[in-house]
Formats: C-alpha cells, sequence, structure tokens
C-alpha cells in the first residue's frame, strides 16, 4: 500500500487576526497576566484581567482555559494557555505544551486554530508544529467511518506574529515548511508501523521504496529471495523460511555530499513484518502488537522520504532487510547452524532473537560501500526497555563520539537515547562450540539482554564506527507523551534526522 505525500494542515502566518471562525489561543506567562501587551485586543485584556484575578487562570505551564467568548470580530472560542515562570522553554516543554494544545483541539473536533504566537517561541516554532501535528494523528484510518477528504480535524492553523521582530518573518516560514515535512514523513512512518502485516508486508515495503526512490531520484535496488541466495545472504532467508513470502533487502542510495565521493553514512533498519518468536514462541508479549518489529525499517524509509527536501550535505545509504519470522514445518529451528553473507556460521539457540540475524547480514552489505559510519536501528530487544523504560531508546557501539553526537541529537529533540555498555566479557559470551557465533547467550540470557544482542552484531561491523539504537521499548507506547498518541511513536526518527544536519 503506498501512501499519500501529505501535508495535515494549511499554516499561514499572518500579522494581524483575520479570521473569526474555531479558536483563538493566547499563549501567557505568569509574569505577563498583570502586564499585557497592548497588541491583545481590548475585550481579551479585560477578560483576562477577571480570570486572573478570580485566580481561574494563573498561566501555569500547560494550564488551559477554553471558553466561549463571543465578542464581534473574533473567533467564537477562546483558550488561554499557560507557559509557566520562565521565557527560556525547553525543547521539551514546548513539545508538551503544542501537544497538550493539539489533544484539546482535538477534544473539541475544532478545524481552525488561530494563535497569537509570543516571541519567546519564535525560535521554537518548527518543535511546535511538528508537536501540533503529532497531537493529531489518527490511529483509526482503517475505519470505515473515518473516509474523510481531510486526514485530521484540525485543518487550518494561522499563527499571528509581531511586526517587530529579531525573527524575521522568512525564518518563520523556513520552519514552518521543514516542519510540514517532517510532520508529513512522521506520519508516513507511523502508518508503517501501525498497519497490520496484512497491509504492511515486504511487497508494500518495497513499493513505498521505489516511490520515494523516483521521486527524489535515488539510486534503489530491491533483492527478493533469488538474488539473496545467489548473494549469500543466509541469515536473512533463515529467518524468513517458515514464510510463505519472499524476503527482501531494500538499498536505497542518496548523494547530497558536496564531495561525490565522501564516503556514505549508512542506515539499517531492522525489518520484520510479523514476528512470532519462531519455535521459541513468545508467551510473555502481546503477539497482536508484533507487525510493529519493522518500526526500524518503518523509519530508515522515513528518513529518506526527507532526505532531499531538507537538503541533507551527506551520502546516505539506506539498508532495509525484511522477513516474517513464522511457525511452519519450513521454519528455521533452535540447533540449526547456518552461514551468514559474512561467511560466519551461526547456532540458533533462540529463534526469537531473529532481529540481529537479518541484520547482521545487512551490515555485512553495508560494509561494501565502505561507509564513514554504521547506524542499526531496530525494535531488537525487550531487555532494552526493562533496562531504561519506555522513554530512551538504548544505544550502543563502537565508537564514543559517534554515540555521543547521536544521543547529543535526541536530546535536542526530546527523541532521547541512553548510553548502555558493551564490553568485551559480553561480546565473548556470543561465541559458540560448534560454530563461530551463537545468536543468544543462553547460560545467562536474563542478563544484559540489550547488550548481548548489540555483541552479536559488533561481530559483522568490524572496526567501521557504528552505533546501534534499540527502540525495543520505545517503538510503540501505551503510555505515549502528550504529543504523541497511541501505538507507533515514531522514536529514532527526529534523532537520526538531527543527527544527519549537524554530521
Amino acid at each position: 500500500m503506498n501512501f499519500a505525500r501529505i501535508f495535515c494542515m494549511k499554516i499561514s502566518l499572518q500579522q494581524r487576526l483575520k479570521s473569526k471562525d474555531g479558536v483563538l489561543v493566547v499563549p501567557l506567562f505568569e509574569n505577563q497576566l498583570k502586564d499585557l501587551s497592548q497588541n491583545l485586543p481590548a475585550k481579551i485584556r479585560e477578560f483576562i484581567g477577571k480570570v486572573h484575578k478570580n485566580k481561574a487562570f494563573k498561566g501555569a505551564k500547560n494550564e488551559m482555559l477554553l471558553t466561549y467568548f463571543g465578542d464581534k470580530g473574533l473567533p467564537p472560542r477562546l483558550l488561554l494557555l499557560g507557559l509557566g515562570k520562565s521565557p527560556a522553554l525547553s525543547v521539551k516543554s514546548i513539545l508538551n505544551c503544542a501537544g497538550m494544545l493539539g489533544k484539546k483541539l482535538k477534544s473539541g473536533k475544532i478545524a481552525e486554530l488561530n494563535i497569537l504566537l509570543p516571541q519567546e517561541l519564535y525560535v521554537g516554532l518548527e518543535h511546535f508544529l511538528i508537536a501540533l501535528i503529532q497531537s493529531q494523528y489518527d490511529t483509526g484510518k482503517l475505519k470505515k467511518i473515518n473516509k474523510s477528504k481531510h486526514p485530521h480535524d484540525l485543518q487550518k492553523v494561522n499563527f499571528i506574529i509581531d511586526k517587530i521582530s529579531r525573527v524575521s518573518e522568512k525564518e518563520l516560514e523556513a520552519k514552518i515548511e521543514k516542519a510540514q515535512y517532517i510532520g508529513s514523513s512522521l506520519e508516513f512512518v507511523k502508518d508503517l508501523v501501525n498497519r497490520p502485516s496484512n497491509y504492511v508486508h515486504g511487497e508494500s515495503m518495497a513499493q513505498n521504496a521505489y516511490k520515494i526512490a523516483k521521486e527524489n531520484y535515488y539510486k534503489i535496488g530491491v533483492f527478493g529471495n533469488k538474488e539473496l541466495k545467489k548473494m549469500g545472504f543466509g541469515g536473512l532467508l533463515a529467518v524468513n523460511q517458515g514464510a510463505h513470502n519472499e524476503a527482501k533487502c531494500i538499498v536505497l542510495q542518496y548523494h547530497g555530499a558536496p564531495k561525490k565521493n565522501e564516503p556514505p553514512i549508512a542506515l539499517i533498519g531492522k525489518g520484520i513484518i510479523f514476528d512470532t518468536g519462531g519455535y521459541n514462541m513468545k508467551m510473555n508479549k502481546k503477539m497482536d502488537e508484533m507487525h510493529q518489529d519493522m518500526a526500524g525499517g518503518a523509519t530508515v524509509l522515513g528518513i529518506f522520504r526527507i532526505l532531499k527536501d531538507l537538503e541533507i550535505k551527506k551520502n546516505v545509504i539506506g539498508i532495509i532487510p525484511i522477513a516474517e519470522n513464522l511457525v511452519s514445518d519450513k521454519a528455521y529451528r533452535p540447533s540449526d547452524i547456518i552461514t551468514m553473507l559474512s561467511g560466519h556460521t551461526v547456532e540458533i539457540t533462540n529463534t526469537d532473537a531473529e532481529g540481529r540475524i537479518v541484520l547482521a547480514d545487512a551490515i555485512t552489505y553495508a560494509l561494501e560501500f565502505k561507509p564513514q559510519a554504521l547506524i542499526t536501528i531496530a525494535t531488537l530487544t525487550g531487555a532494552a526497555g526493562i533496562a531504561v523504560g519506555n522513554r530512551y531508546a538504548g544505544l550502543l557501539g563502537n565508537d564514543p563520539i559517534l554515540r555521543n553526537k547521536i544521543k547529543n541529537a535526541g536530546k535536542e529533540t526530546d527523541d532521547r537515547g541512553w548510553s548502555l555498555p558493551l564490553p568485551k566479557d559480553y561480546i565473548e559470551k556470543m561465541k559458540s562450540k560448534v560454530a563461530d557465533l551463537r545468536n543468544y547467550d543462553v547460560g545467562s540470557s536474563h542478563y544484559a539482554g540489550a547488550s548481548k544482542g548489540a555483541a552479536f552484531l559488533s561481530y559483522f561491523v568490524g572496526k567501521t564506527p557504528w552505533c546501534h539504537i534499540d527502540i525495543g521499548g520505545t517503538a510503540f507506547t501505551e503510555d505515549p507523551k502528550p504529543y504523541q498518541t497511541h501505538g507507533a511513536t515514531g522514536h529514532g526518527f527526529l534523532m537520526l534526522l538531527k543527527f544527519l544536519e549537524q554530521t
């Protein structure tokens, strides 16, 4: 299934309020309530003074007061939005504020938002709008009743800005355009991850990749079973043995570096379309959520959807190994020994540790491009969620500088990661007595699962600078952030995008 390239809302900059529809939002700091801007209409200043005097609104962070206003020449509803004490708003506070506002508007089915944008939010306008777009995400797109031509309830956003500002209108327009690109691509990623495997499968992933490549003039290769067997992708093919559908490996190439021959950054995303666990079947997890095991691959596709739009000045290779880890009379079994693309032999000690196997083959293939850095992103282990919870991805690898760059990029976007250890004795644990490696440490398997999953990958990376992003605890959630919705989060997308912009 192809997903349309849409911008979620019509967004405009205005120097005065023009609309009489929807809701008018007035963001306010606590210390502004006694000294209101003269740019506010007199009736609104009078109203704010009354509610402040009656302590009905104090301007506390994320505080909201929504009322019908009904004054001539103004929208019928007024919403006061608290920004807290400090004018130095963090990225996280901006995202949370916009997300809570967006959900408030969504619950009221409000179609048009007019917001008197304070200058303190000009710098963070991109973050504000990304969060607003994310808050409108609809998880019920496959419902019969959900056939509206408008993808969201909120259809128009009008930012009313001050004529006198250090930030030019052109700069604000650029922030809005960028936020729309990012918001649209995040929605694309979430659609892929949220939709079940009878909608999103290897063939549909390939169709989306072809569409992205055609729109952006990327080089693309999509390998099926016949090509993969000839090339030697023994790990990827083994994981997919129990499936009716073919395994695939998608390879995308973007050239954005000023120097044509600059070594690329390789992004590798796990594309397990559905994961039963194989013969080591999942017993303690929600099987109906296992369609989200391709979130890493969806993230890489989403990144490639936007590289050209944002004019990223790097060469980037995207590799997505795709398989289904199912149970059948043809499925691979515990104790099987398989030969990887690298030539390593691997003893299968757990068929549910399949993600590292398909990633290892993809890593080996990526090394043929001689990348300056390798980044793998995957719902690799539930252990990552146990270690750092559902707000942080686990970050592991062989290069502290690369890992810290990615960690800082996540901090700047509230798409956070936390460093986990990868000591030599964990790497040694992945050696086998009957093959070169084993895919799962049976003896002490309940300890440091995220680190040992990465330890297996390290054998295939070699000395190439590498960072692994384990989104096993963050890709899919029942506990969303204020600007997220239930289900797919897109975690890792903003982190990687910021990293590519800054590198």
